[in-house]
């Protein structure tokens, strides 16, 4: 165990760049590649094409044995064609040169992305029924195990290890939570390592899930996949594999799918990673650094993790200021990255998203938010014998934070003339 507790302390600092690099057989880790998916309304694709293009030159450059995807390579069950199109694309690329493994996630549609798997190259592996848990694909010098996405509605059942009940013969079904029907496919992980450590393999272990495990950090850009009101995991049950203790050498790594922030995960000593999400799905992500996760082994254990940052296309940024702020001197940089705005201008401006977006173009998000928002008075009756123009203008000043102009006035007369004189008629 003491080789695991110092790999942990590599795996802490891995956002500092390459860590405990020795060499042997390199794996890459990435996840949620979500293709097809837009940011309020603006394709993504050519970012997505950007990533595929250095993802497919990383690997040929690095050397990579095995690229492991674990989970949501599309955004919806049925994805559109040009995503199917560019998916299609990066895998006949990569398995060119390396073996992928790919798993489904809560946003693929598990029984369509599974369809062909008995069917495909012996460089992909595609894994998307339960049952093939604990059954591991053998590459890059480890024993991978991969991990669709498990809704415990759907295999509670199929994964049951329970005893029978009833005349049926059939397990119980396990509780109805994320814990329960991953401890039991981790454990039937535990059931072949258990088998293969004792007959003297003592390759490393990684398994590839996709959940929420409890301790990390998401982002408004994922789905929520809460059960009974909670959506996580323990990490510690990547120790025990589901059973009562830790095995003498259990899991080496955990590739871990779902979440969208590069992030370690503590609370087991078995190093956990979310690989994140290549591109940001929301502006929650502003800021955020994307990478994928390069983990080396050597016939017995992970030796090595190094994070590598994935250039970025088009950055993605949150901006707040006046009018006068935000046009003045803008960063060229921000000016050409997706933008969220706020307008603080104690008054709304004129053609204030126009104007945004001559200097903004991919200005997405525009709003307006007074600093201070207007002191609204005491709620009052609005008598029949008030005069509209009055109440007109008093709306407008506690809404709009000032008194109208002359000339809105003007305007707002003619307009209750009009009125007045089709209501005589």
């Amino acid at each position: 165990m003491q080789k695991v507790s110092a790999l942990q302390a590599c795996v802490t600092d891995a956002d500092v760049g390459a860590l405990c690099h020795t060499g042997g057989m390199l794996i890459l880790h990435t996840s949620d590649w979500h293709l097809g998916r837009t940011l309020h309304g603006a394709s993504l694709g050519d970012s997505a094409d950007a990533f595929i293009e250095w993802l497919v030159a990383l690997v040929r450059e690095r050397g990579v044995d095995a690229v492991l995807i674990s989970g949501d390579v599309f955004d919806r069950a049925v994805p559109p064609v040009d995503a199917l199109a560019r998916m299609r694309r990066a895998l006949r690329e990569l398995t060119e040169i390396t073996t992928v493994i790919l798993t489904s996630g809560n946003h693929d549609g598990a029984a369509r992305l599974g369809l062909f798997a008995d069917m495909l190259t012996p460089s992909l592996h595609v894994v998307t029924d339960p049952e093939a848990i604990g059954t591991p694909v053998e590459a890059g010098g480890a024993l991978v195990y991969p991990m669709p996405y498990l809704e415990p509605d759907l295999v509670r059942q199929v994964l049951s290890d329970l005893p029978a009940q009833g005349e049926s013969g059939l397990p119980a079904p396990l509780p109805r939570s994320h814990q329960a029907v991953l401890a039991a496919a981790l454990r039937r992980v535990r059931a072949d390592l258990v088998a293969r450590r004792g007959s003297g393999d003592e390759r490393p272990a990684i398994a590839m899930p996709h959940a929420f495990i409890t301790g990390a950090q998401p982002s408004d850009s994922e789905r929520d996949i809460q059960v009974g009101g909670v959506p996580s995991v323990s990490a510690d049950l990547f120790d025990t594999l589901g059973g009562e203790q830790p095995l003498a050498h259990g899991l080496d790594y955990v590739a871990a799918g779902h979440l969208h922030r590069p992030q370690d995960i503590s609370g087991a000593s078995v190093p956990i990673r979310y690989a994140g999400s290549p591109i940001a799905y929301s502006f929650s992500e502003a800021g955020a650094t994307k990478s994928v996760t390069l983990v080396t082994t050597d016939d017995t254990s992970v030796t090595g993790i190094e994070v590598v940052p994935i250039p970025t296309l088009r950055g993605i940024a949150v901006l707040e200021g006046t009018m006068e702020e935000l046009l003045t001197d803008p960063d060229e940089a921000t000016t050409a990255s997706y933008v969220s705005i706020t307008v603080t201008d104690d008054a709304r401006p004129e053609r204030m998203v126009p104007r945004i977006r001559e200097v903004y173009p991919h200005a997405l998000v525009v709003v307006h938010r007074p600093c201070q928002a207007p002191t609204l008075a005491p709620a009052m009756t609005v008598r029949a014998s008030r005069d509209p123009r009055e109440v007109t203008e008093e709306f407008y000043e506690a809404v709009g934070g000032r008194a109208l102009s002359a000339q809105e006035r003007e305007l707002a007369l003619d307009v209750w003339a009009g009125l007045r004189g089709k209501d005589m008629q």
